[in-house]
């Protein structure tokens, strides 16, 4: 018997021993999709793949930008139907014509129109089907397994994510215990990140993924985003950062900062601007709300106002995520002599004149 004949001949007996005795075997190394020298990509234990520290969302977007970052290592992108007033799919939509095969999709949207979404996406099924939840109850309903085995048994969708823009603490928790969702999308803005410690580290611990959202919310200039993305990379529980890039400038700045340490320098930076800057930064914890007797729904009006139309400049967005709350819950007489929801704001922010100035320009 030759030395590869008896090799062989031993390969199914030595591996059978090391199970047997609890030592652990060699995985066979993943092939990640659209790998790209010079782009990161982190394991998503919950759904068994690596993805792109990186990744495109629709708030913001240039169909070349997108050709250009998913040629570069982007292996996920983030969707909605209502993002840039509803064009933004149509927009992803012609570049998924020779690009799916190199991204995962996420999808924020009404399941009932899921066919329709497929159809202007130019595929038969999304890897991320994201439920737009934002309050503990909702996060945890018991009709999403349901609704996601039937998409799931359907071919139209692989794993079910959780999307959060309010009371994000409870709602991040919730989600993780609720055991529904491979992916949770939080907003990670500067005060945010410290916040939500604990939930994200659960989240590590089950293998959840964490996709960033909303993280440059408050940030001015390059600098300041460039040396949060690092800081937000830095935490080993998030596992992408997904950001609505409109110009090539800014992706190759994100990419070369993705592969560079925060520097002490950037911390001290990023620190006091947050300390300058916290009254003008919704952590979206919902505290207020909760204290609001009529009910007013703070966090979203003042994501319309501050975030959608005065940091992005998008005004579409502003008016739809506006316009979709019940006139009852954005603004009301009684405000101005109430000011309970200011007296709770963890970050003291001057909520009425915000309520009123989103009143002014978006109603």
């Amino acid at each position: 018997m030759d030395r590869r004949t008896f090799i062989g001949g031993m390969t199914v007996p030595l591996v059978a021993a090391r199970r047997q005795a609890g030592i652990p075997q060699a995985r066979t190394e993943e092939k990640i999709l659209n790998q790209q020298e010079g782009m990161q990509y982190r394991r998503l234990p919950a759904a068994g793949i690596s993805v792109s520290q990186i990744s495109l969302g629709g708030m913001a977007m240039q169909d070349a930008v997108h050709h250009y970052a998913i040629e570069h290592g982007v292996n996920l992108v983030h969707m909605a139907s209502s993002y840039i007033g509803g064009r933004a799919i149509y927009m992803l939509g012609e570049v998924l014509k020779t690009k799916r095969d190199k991204v995962y999709l996420a999808l924020k949207d009404d399941y009932r129109s899921l066919d329709e979404a497929l159809k202007i996406l130019n595929t038969d099924h999304v890897d991320f089907l994201m439920f737009n939840r934002h309050d503990p109850e909702s996060a945890r309903d018991p009709r999403i397994p349901e609704i996601f085995e039937n998409f799931k048994k359907q071919g139209k969708a692989r794993f079910a994510g959780l999307t959060v823009h309010g009371n994000v603490k409870a709602t991040v928790a919730a989600g993780i215990q609720s055991g529904y969702y491979s992916f949770i999308m939080a907003t990670l803005n500067q005060p945010n990140l410290e916040a939500i410690g604990e939930e994200l580290n659960l989240a590590r611990e089950k293998g959840i993924g964490i996709m960033a959202i909303k993280t440059m919310r408050g940030l001015r200039g390059l600098d300041l985003e460039t040396a949060y993305l690092k800081k937000v990379l830095r935490n080993p529980a998030v596992t992408t950062l997904a950001r609505g890039i409109a110009s090539f400038e800014m992706f190759d700045a994100y990419l070369k900062a993705s592969n560079e340490p925060l520097t002490a320098r950037e911390d001290r930076m990023l620190y006091r601007y947050a300390q300058a800057n916290r009254a003008n930064n919704c952590m979206m914890c919902d505290e207020c709300r909760q204290a609001c007797p009529r009910g007013i729904a703070i966090s979203t009006v003042l994501r319309a106002k501050d975030y959608y139309r005065d940091q992005l400049d998008d005004l579409p967005a502003a008016l739809a995520a506006y316009r979709e709350i019940p006139a009852g819950r954005r603004w009301a007489p009684e405000c101005a002599g109430c000011r309970r929801c200011e007296a709770v704001c963890p970050n003291g922010i001057g909520i009425v004149a915000r309520l009123e100035a989103a009143r002014e320009c978006l109603a």
